[in-house]
């Protein structure tokens, strides 16, 4: 066993493993619908480890199903803290946790000693470790969705290379590669709105990940993506960080307006009452498919 394994081992008893959350925003309100926990270690000797180090020597030496059930405990902590919010909270699981067949109970377990419905959780599976190459790791993840929680692929595009080979697996969620958003080419978009029109056709909600950029936000909006994540929109943060953070962004739905309305009102960057703040009735009749009413719906009159 390396040293980093044997630092590791027992870390979770020792109280060592955190969780940040990173935002995850419906790119058509801006709202935060959604929180991913990501995995930290703060060793005494070794001080803040990288996740990728310590998670790939969890993968292994075995030690992934301590460090995999102690951040099914902090996820479902939180998600039990921000009940009500409308917030899903996301949970890694690397695919070797899935071989043993008492996960899909513990983790239901652990869910309901918190007090959270699986409806409002996601498990979300990295590509680095392909399912349906773990011997009854199928089998789990569907328990685990017929149950009411939300099964998502990470890093959609760097492995299954088509939704074919997904057919016979229960994901809900697709998280498109950081990879294919940073490439700024037009062909790669036209794939990225491709893969939108096929989630949809097969009831899964797109993800994308790695914003960095307005530019990068704005097209995965053009793009159809259900949900957006990256650094531009929130870094990974501590839970009561979060939380205020959260706080500051609430955001108050637009009333129901005509197709033509919403789509200028959308394309002028309003998608909730905040963004009206400095906006004038004037102002709103100069946007096509914005009549008196509608404008004196909009500012309250």
């Amino acid at each position: 066993m390396t040293d980093l394994a044997t630092a590791l081992t027992g870390a979770a008893a020792r109280g060592e493993l955190f969780a940040h959350f990173q935002p995850q925003l419906d790119p058509e309100t801006d709202r935060i619908v959604g929180a991913e926990a990501l995995a930290r270690w703060d060793h005494p000797g070794l001080g803040l480890v990288p996740p990728l180090d310590f998670i790939t020597v969890a993968e292994q030496t075995g030690l992934i199903d301590e460090v995999g059930e102690a951040m099914v405990e902090l996820g479902c902590a939180f998600a039990a803290r921000i009940a009500g919010s409308g917030i899903q909270v996301a949970i890694n699981v690397s695919a070797l946790q899935l071989a043993d067949a008492t996960f899909a109970d513990r983790f239901a377990a652990i869910a309901e000693r918190h007090g959270v419905p699986l409806g409002e959780l996601t498990v979300e599976i990295t590509e680095s470790h392909p399912v349906d190459a773990v011997p009854g790791a199928v089998e789990q993840l569907v328990r685990l969705r017929d149950g009411g929680a939300g099964i998502a692929l990470d890093d959609f595009g760097t492995g299954y290379s088509s939704f074919k080979q997904l057919e016979s697996l229960p994901f809900t969620e697709l998280k498109m590669d950081q990879s294919l958003i940073r490439d700024d080419t037009d062909e790669t978009w036209n794939r990225v709105g491709t893969l939108v029109v096929l989630a949809r056709h097969r009831g899964m909600r797109i993800v994308a990940e790695g914003i960095e950029t307005l530019e990068q936000y704005e097209r995965v909006r053009a793009a159809g993506c259900d949900r957006a994540q990256g650094y531009f929109l929130g870094m990974p943060m501590p839970a009561d960080e979060f939380v205020q953070f959260a706080a500051a962004r609430v955001r108050t739905p637009l009333p129901r307006v005509a197709a033509p309305a919403r789509r200028a009102l959308a394309a002028a960057g309003i998608r909730a009452l905040e963004d009206l703040a400095t906006w004038t009735r004037r102002d709103l009749l100069a946007l096509p498919g914005i009549g008196a009413r509608t404008a004196d719906r909009l500012i309250g009159r």
